[in-house]
C-alpha cells in the first residue's frame, strides 16, 4: 500500500495535447469514410457551475465521447445521446481501465471482480452495435472526481454544482460541439453507484432534459450502512496509520490504495450534509463516537435520509412520471448493502404507480457490470424515436 499527497496533479496540457491528436484523428477518419469504426474523443472542458468549490476541485474536466462509425460516414447525421455518470472507481476513465475496479474490489472488500472485457472498452462498444442490437449513439463519459471520491452529483458549496455541471454545463457542450439530436426525447442518462444515484435524481428532477434514465446497483446510505462505515473507519485509521498516514479520508486516486470507509463517509457528508463552516471538510458527519462506538444524531441523520432515493422519488413524482424508461438493478448479494434499500424503491415506486423496470441478479456490487451496462445501453438505443427531431 502507499498514500498520496493532497496537490493533484495539473493534467491540463497533457489532455489538451490528448484532445488534439484525437481531433486529428477524427479529421482524418471524417475523410476516410470507408474505414471508419467507433471511436473516443477525449476532451478538457470548462464547467463554471465547478468554480470556486471548497475543495479545490478543478472545474477544467475531462470528457470521453464515444461516436459510432456513422458519426463519419454520414457527415449530416445526427445522433441520440446516452450520458454516464461514474461512481467508484472515480474518474472519468471509470469504464476503460481494468486496474482501478481491482484496487476498488480490494479496498472495499468486495466479493468478486468486475467483468471487464477482454477485448477493452472500445471494441466492447463497438460489438454491441454491430453484434449485440445497439442502436449507435453518442456515449458521454464526464469526469466528475471529487477530492475524496465520487460524488453524488448534487449541487454543493464544498464539491461544487455537480447537478448543474451535467446538466447545464455538459449538456450544453455536447449540444454545440457534436451532431446531437439536441431534444430530451433522444436524450439518456446512465450510471453506476454513486453514479445511478446521481443519474436517477437527475433524471426526475429535469425531465425535459433527460428522458431515460437507467441506474446500476444505485447508491443507498440507510442508517444501518452508516453504522457499519462508522464502524469500519477507526479500523481503517489503525491500519493506514502503521504505513505513516494520518486519521481521516485521503485524497483519492484511482490507481492508488485509498481508505474506503473513510473517504465515502467523508465524500457523502460533503454532498448530503455540507457546513462551510466546518474546516477542513467543510460537512458534518451524522454520528459521533462515544466510549470508541459511533451513535448516529438523529437530527442530521434525518436530513441525510431527506437526501436519499426513496425520498427523492416521492418528492419527485411528477418528473419521474414524465419519464419515458425507468430502469434499475442490484445484485442479490450486494456486498455495499444495496440490494434491500432497492428493493424498497421498488416498492415505493410501484405504490406510485410510476412505469419502472427493476431487475435483479445472482451478483455483487461490481459483478456482471459490463454486461448489465450493455444490456441496459441497447435497451435505451432502442427506445428512443425513430424519426429525426428537426
Amino acid at each position: 500500500m502507499s498514500f498520496f499527497s493532497c496537490q493533484k496533479e495539473d493534467i491540463e496540457s497533457l489532455e489538451n495535447d490528448l484532445n488534439r491528436v484525437e481531433k486529428s484523428v477524427l479529421d482524418a477518419k471524417a475523410n476516410l469514410n470507408v474505414d471508419a469504426t467507433g471511436t473516443i474523443v477525449t476532451e478538457v472542458i470548462h464547467s463554471p457551475s465547478l468554480e470556486g468549490n471548497l475543495l479545490g476541485d478543478p472545474a477544467d474536466r475531462m470528457v470521453n465521447v464515444y461516436l459510432p462509425k456513422s458519426y463519419f460516414i454520414h457527415p449530416d447525421k445526427k445522433f441520440p445521446v446516452i450520458y454516464f455518470l461514474h461512481g467508484t472507481p472515480a474518474w472519468g476513465n471509470m469504464l476503460m481501465a481494468p486496474e482501478p475496479f481491482a484496487i476498488f474490489e480490494q479496498m472495499a472488500n468486495l466479493a468478486a471482480p468486475v467483468d471487464f472485457p477482454e477485448e477493452g472498452f472500445l471494441e466492447w462498444v463497438n460489438n454491441l452495435v454491430d453484434n449485440e442490437g445497439m442502436k449507435e449513439a453518442i456515449i458521454v463519459m464526464p469526469d466528475a472526481q471529487t477530492l475524496f471520491g465520487p460524488p453524488l452529483y448534487l449541487n454543493s458549496a464544498v464539491q461544487g454544482n455537480q447537478e448543474d455541471y451535467i446538466v447545464n454545463d455538459l449538456v450544453s457542450y455536447i449540444d454545440s460541439h457534436y451532431r446531437t439530436i439536441s431534444h430530451f426525447n433522444w436524450r439518456a442518462i446512465t450510471g453506476h453507484c454513486a453514479g445511478a444515484y446521481g443519474a436517477l435524481n437527475i433524471a426526475m428532477r429535469h425531465p425535459k432534459v433527460f428522458r431515460y434514465v437507467g441506474a446500476l446497483s444505485p447508491s443507498h446510505f440507510p442508517e444501518p450502512t452508516v453504522l457499519t462505515i462508522a464502524n469500519f473507519m477507526p479500523v481503517e485509521d489503525e491500519i493506514w496509520a502503521a504505513m505513516g498516514a494520518p486519521s481521516g479520508p485521503l485524497p483519492y486516486d484511482p490507481y492508488a490504495p485509498f481508505k474506503f470507509a473513510n473517504n465515502a463517509a467523508y465524500a457523502l457528508a460533503q454532498a448530503w450534509l455540507p457546513n462551510p463552516d466546518n474546516p477542513p471538510y467543510f460537512c458534518d458527519l451524522p454520528f459521533s463516537y462515544i466510549d470508541g462506538q459511533p451513535v448516529i444524531d438523529p437530527e442530521l441523520m434525518a436530513k441525510w435520509d431527506a437526501q436519499n432515493l426513496i425520498a427523492l422519488a416521492q418528492k419527485n413524482r411528477i418528473g419521474l412520471k414524465q419519464l419515458k424508461i425507468v430502469y434499475f438493478d442490484c445484485g442479490i448479494y450486494d456486498d455495499l448493502e444495496m440490494y434491500e434499500p432497492n428493493m424498497i424503491l421498488d416498492n415505493v415506486l410501484t405504490e406510485m404507480n410510476v412505469k419502472h423496470q427493476f431487475e435483479t441478479f445472482e451478483g455483487t456490487h461490481i459483478s456482471n457490470l459490463y454486461d448489465r451496462l450493455g444490456k441496459i445501453w441497447v435497451e435505451l438505443s432502442n427506445g428512443f424515436p425513430d424519426d429525426d427531431y428537426e
